[in-house]
């Protein structure tokens, strides 16, 4: 099966359900990989919470004004329409599993 892929300057989020796809009535889920030295947009999810869980790589997240070094094997959540963005420290690509908590999750880019 191929997933659904949308490719950015910085890496990619690729799509395996939502309302989109049609799989999904509930929920939104992908896989997303950040390049090394590279950070997704600043960005928020007006309805609903995002669960971040870390595969592999070195991430630190800005959520809110908190800084978080995540370690591979944690997940962690972010609030509904907190400001947010996530940034590789390390060497090597960083693999996220992404969860949101609507199967047509919003985004909203940040300045």
């Amino acid at each position: 099966m191929t997933e659904p892929t949308t490719k950015f300057d910085w890496g990619e989020i690729c799509w395996l359900a939502n309302a989109e796809l049609g799989n999904s009535r509930e929920l939104s889920l992908a896989r997303m990989f950040i390049d090394p030295g590279a950070s997704n947009d600043n960005h928020r999810h007006p309805n609903c919470e995002e669960s971040i869980y870390l595969v592999r790589g070195q991430v630190r997240h800005q959520v809110g004004a908190q800084i978080i070094n995540q370690q591979v094997g944690s997940a962690g959540i972010v609030p509904r329409d907190t400001p947010h963005r996530s940034t590789n420290v390390g060497t090597d690509a960083v693999e996220l599993i992404l969860a949101y908590s609507w199967e047509a999750r919003a985004f909203v880019l940040e300045k």
